[in-house]
């Protein structure tokens, strides 16, 4: 399906058409994509398949493409990034990301849900920021489909998913920082032997598709191309809109999994040394999926997902991280509380991360702020 029927406009004087959140058709297509979740996929894999599902992607889509035919919702929008994804691969996130950016582009003013009045722009923007970040839900949207999506299907090595892809950047000792904590040795030990299996097993596959497949290996790596530039390409669009303090909407999970993939399908599976960047995890990253907790599974490739915390990891690295959270906060409270005066509290913390100290002394206790600046010699500039 050309993603053109999604950014086609029917009624000029309403480019946007209705909000879509309540529409039953919405739901009806929410709840066909329950069987695609994390914990179904898990359920398929401990009765041994491989965590593929059996949905009509193509029927899903037209129904997709139907309903937007009433309105221009990013919901709806990242719910069509899911169906092409588990329709074509990186190639179909490819189109998804890109049909996301040019609506971003095209119809922010217009597009739902609709903007709210709120102090800052990035405030007025929450619910669609939000609506975006979905996808990277690990349980429900891209970067968990992706990491079951299977990439390359080499003869006698079984399916090779995004997940395994990722996987294979980490060497031993890099996988090692990202395994779930609390682990004894032996447990570790074993984590770590299953982890190598995985990695000869997605090095073996890159070889056999590069050898006898040169030009599926090398679509492939065009197909991740384009969706690590889709991925820029909305980010950019966003960042207008939604960029404040110099933080702006960035999906670094998503993008963490795709330059993973990238540098498996560049190493020819060959899991590059231990370097920062690949040891550091970060906020609602979902770690490179080690092998199936049962040997004989990872063996034939159905290896979920596991050494991943749902939702949000307990780890908080940047200060963008903490913005994140406490817009997540705010979103929660909107919605379900909307009389609570917790979303206040949760706005002027959010302000106020991006400060330096003077400034939240200024913030926090502006009374205060003069004496301070006797006793520790710091004197305002005069202007």
């Amino acid at each position: 399906m050309e993603i053109a029927a999604f950014i086609a406009t029917a009624d000029p004087s309403s480019p946007s058409g209705a909000d879509l959140r309540n529409d039953a058709r919405f739901h009806a297509i929410e709840n066909r994509l329950e069987a695609a979740s994390r914990p179904a996929r898990l359920r398929l894999i401990e009765g041994g398949g491989t965590g593929a599902v059996e949905l009509n992607w193509t029927e899903l889509l037209e129904d997709a493409a139907a309903l937007a035919r009433s309105g221009r919702d990013l919901r709806l929008l990242v719910i069509v990034a899911r169906l092409l994804t588990n329709e074509r691969g990186l190639a179909g996130l490819a189109e998804g990301l890109s049909l996301l950016g040019q609506t971003v582009t095209q119809f922010w003013d217009s597009l739902h849900p609709a903007l709210r009045e709120a102090a800052t722009k990035r405030e007025a923007a929450l619910r669609r920021i939000n609506a975006l970040y979905q996808l990277e839900n690990p349980d429900g949207g891209v970067l968990g489909d992706l990491e079951f999506a299977t990439l390359l299907a080499p003869r006698g090595l079984g399916p090779i998913t995004g997940g395994d892809l990722a996987a294979a950047a980490l060497s031993r000792s890099a996988f090692a920082v990202e395994a779930p904590k609390g682990l004894g040795d032996k447990e570790l030990a074993e984590l770590l032997d299953r982890h190598d299996a995985r990695l000869n097993r997605v090095t073996a596959a890159c070889k056999a598709t590069a050898a006898e497949r040169p030009d599926e290996m090398a679509a492939l790596k065009d197909d991740l191309a384009a969706a690590r530039a889709g991925l820029a390409a909305l980010e950019a669009a966003l960042a207008p809109h939604v960029t404040e303090n110099d933080v702006a909407v960035r999906f670094d999970a998503l993008g963490r999994m795709l330059s993973r993939i990238g540098q498996t399908l560049e190493a020819g599976g060959v899991a590059a040394p231990a370097s920062p960047a690949l040891a550091t995890p970060a906020l609602t990253e979902v770690p490179a999926m080690p092998a199936d907790p049962a040997p004989a599974r990872a063996a034939n490739g159905a290896g979920p997902p596991a050494g991943q915390t749902v939702a949000m990891p307990g780890q908080i690295n940047t200060r963008r991280d903490v913005e994140r959270c406490l817009d997540l906060v705010i979103d929660f409270y909107e919605r379900t509380e909307p009389s609570s005066p917790i979303p206040h509290l949760a706005r002027r913390m959010r302000k106020m991360v991006p400060m330096n100290f003077m400034q939240l002394m200024e913030e926090i206790a502006p009374s205060g702020l003069k004496e301070f600046r006797g006793v520790a010699g710091v004197f305002e500039e005069k202007k």
